[in-house]
């Protein structure tokens, strides 16, 4: 093993003036290594092609890239802000506001601070890998850094049913309003609900206008980024105006009453009927379906503040990311949990919980018996339809970016990485987002889309929240703990997933004497979480980053993750199967083409355990980029563990 001179107190390190990499810090002396350019090197086994980790300095080479397909940097912080809440503020209080009411009743507010929560813990994450590895890809481009290229696939593909889906989610939502703004405005119902909902049978609903505003807002995203964020400026400012004058004007009308009212069937609309039937609570007061309906309403509403991560997919456009990139996601989710609590809890008090149109809750509470301001309903109706198409086209804008980064690594076919040479945006990927987005809002109601969003995102999100602590962890000290923070984070996950699975059965059962057990596995598992906690905090820590860290770590990235474990553990049985279908879609495609085309195929100074001789490598006539290289490789914890 070869001595090196290095300063470690930062992420990445600085490489030091000596000529040699020393591979025994973080390796005993008894586990060989080659270098993968060698001659006669045996192939990578799948487990180390899948944990194999992206050097930050490949990263740092993908950026000082001269070439011309790079992403265009024009977007200040403002832009990055306005963008953030035009993508986060749109369904989630036009639409999702009414369905998740009918699950937590005017609790729903709590559903809206519980999510946000849950945001919060992993938008602290997002902030510190955004002003680490300032590069579109998000949580993609983050999983690759500190948990390997299999746990990075794994995020980017349920990325792509984030954003891809919200947009068809969205699509879905903008239709029904649509058609309720035409109805509103004189139009026969019979003329043009055809365009909002044509049954096809087996429970399935054709939605012919949401090709429309699918086709309009992917020609906004190739004319460019800066022409589009022009756009979503101007309509977001407009959005928030309006949503401040809903919570105005509509607190001059609440009824305090409606808060505690007991369900009335006969106001009940019929296509509430089902949720409100399912109401197990005392079905009055203001928690009418207890806990267990505010937590199901949260993981509903989860899918109100997707966006905010959304912010890290522009860090190649903005002009100074590690600044401004963290202040967005703080600001953007800030703005929007304020937004969406003052307005739910507004529209409940107009209108009783159980009587709210589910398509339309805000602008049909303004026309209720006791309110009746139609002319304010038509305001709501005409910016729903706005806010909403600012919310497709934001929701239009990340996946493309996942696309591109994914492609630049050569996990994704190389079309994808090519962007136009007039807008510097990545045209085909904005085709194939559209296209796709476009076909799914075709088919599928806003439910099920809603759904598979929550699953997809809060899994990503629990990686996230991960992967700072890992990149916290100094991998590079002689006297560490026995177990590292990588096998310690996978018994926490187990922890809490028992311990989530645990608490949801404890909500369900009728038994006492079986809730009562699973309360005490509840606490056991609460309490060896915690112990395992404490051990990953004794481990040795790297400085954080001097623009933005999270703080309290690794405690408050840890309750992240089980904030995150414990929502995907309300969601609907049929969630579960769309997620591990994705998965299995998606890994397909990285098996047959990802394996073998990553760009970590072509490195030649990535070192990898070998079966042979131990191997001293002397670095002396390698430029400082390929020394960096050799840094990288060795600090992977994945590396280490293997």
């Amino acid at each position: 093993t070869v001595s090196t001179q290095s300063t470690w107190g930062s992420f990445p390190p600085s490489v030091g003036t000596s000529t040699s990499v020393s591979l025994g810090s973080f390796m005993t002396s008894e586990t060989p290594f080659v270098a993968m350019g060698d001659v006669g090197t045996p192939p990578l086994s799948l487990i180390q092609k899948l944990t194999r980790c992206k050097p930050m300095s490949a990263i740092e080479a993908d950026l000082d890239d001269d070439g011309h397909e790079k992403l265009k940097r024009c977007l200040s912080r403002w832009d990055v802000v306005a963008y953030g809440v035009g993508s986060t503020v749109g369904a989630g209080i036009f639409v999702i506001t009414g369905q998740a009411a009918l699950y937590a009743g005017p609790a729903v507010v709590f559903s809206f601070a519980l999510a946000s929560l849950c945001c919060l813990l992993s938008a602290f994450a997002y902030a510190e890998f955004a002003a680490r590895v300032p590069v579109s890809g998000s949580a993609y481009t983050f999983a690759y850094v500190c948990l390997g290229e299999g746990a990075a696939w794994f995020v980017g593909w349920n990325l792509t049913l984030e954003y891809c889906i919200s947009a068809a989610a969205v699509a879905r939502g903008w239709a029904s309003n649509v058609v309720a703004l035409l109805i509103q405005l004189g139009a026969n119902p019979d003329k043009v609900n055809w365009m909002g909902a044509v049954d096809l049978g087996h429970g399935v609903q054709m939605c012919p206008i949401a090709i429309v505003i699918t086709v309009i807002c992917t020609v906004i995203l190739i004319v460019g980024v800066k022409e589009s964020a022009m756009v979503n400026l101007v309509c977001t400012v407009l959005n928030i105006a309006v949503i401040l004058f809903i919570v105005i004007t509509g607190s001059l009308y609440i009824e305090s009453s409606n808060w505690t009212a007991p369900i009335v069937m006969s106001e009940v609309p019929p296509a509430n009927l089902d949720t409100v039937n399912n109401c197990h609570g005392s079905q009055s007061g203001f928690v009418p379906c207890g806990a267990t309906g505010v937590v199901a309403a949260a993981s509903l509403v989860f899918f109100s503040y997707i966006g905010f991560d959304s912010v890290t997919t522009l860090a190649e456009e903005v002009k100074e990311p590690k600044r401004d990139i963290p202040f967005g996601v703080i600001m953007t989710l800030t703005i929007a949990t304020l937004l969406y609590v003052g307005a739910s809890l507004v529209v409940t008090g107009m209108v009783p919980w159980f009587a709210l149109n589910n398509d339309t809750p805000l602008a049909s509470a303004f026309v209720a018996p006791n309110v009746h301001l139609s002319w304010a309903a038509d305001i709501i109706y005409v910016i729903t339809v706005t806010a909403l198409s600012v919310n497709f086209l934001c929701s239009l804008f990340g996946q493309p970016r996942i696309f591109f980064r994914m492609a630049k690594d050569g996990l994704l076919f190389q079309r994808f990485s090519q962007v136009g040479a007039k807008s510097k945006t990545p045209v085909f990927g904005t085709v194939v987002t559209g296209i796709v987005a476009g076909l799914i809002a075709l088919f599928m109601d806003l439910d099920s889309l809603a759904t598979m969003i929550s699953a997809g995102t809060l899994m990503a999100f629990a990686v996230v929240c991960a992967g700072v602590v890992i990149m916290r962890v100094d991998h590079t000290q002689e006297k560490r703990p026995a177990l590292g923070v990588i096998p310690l984070l996978g018994i926490f996950t187990l922890l809490g997933i028992a311990l989530c699975v645990a608490l949801r059965w404890a909500q369900l059962v009728d038994s006492q004497a079986v809730a009562i057990a699973l309360f005490s596995v509840c606490g056991l598992c609460l309490l060896l979480a915690i112990v395992v906690g404490a051990l990953i905090a004794c481990q040795p820590k790297l400085d954080p980053p001097a623009s933005y860290a999270c703080p309290l770590v690794p405690w408050l990235p840890l309750m992240g993750i089980l904030m995150n474990l414990y929502l995907i553990c309300n969601l609907q049985f049929w969630a579960y199967i769309r997620i591990v279908v994705w998965t299995i879609v998606g890994f397909a495609i990285y098996f047959f083409y990802g394996l073998q085309h990553s760009k970590l195929n072509n490195s030649e100074f990535l070192v990898v355990p070998s079966q042979g001789k131990e191997l001293e490598s002397s670095v002396d006539d390698r430029p400082q980029h390929d020394r960096r290289l050799v840094q990288d490789a060795q600090e992977s914890p994945l590396v280490r563990v293997l």
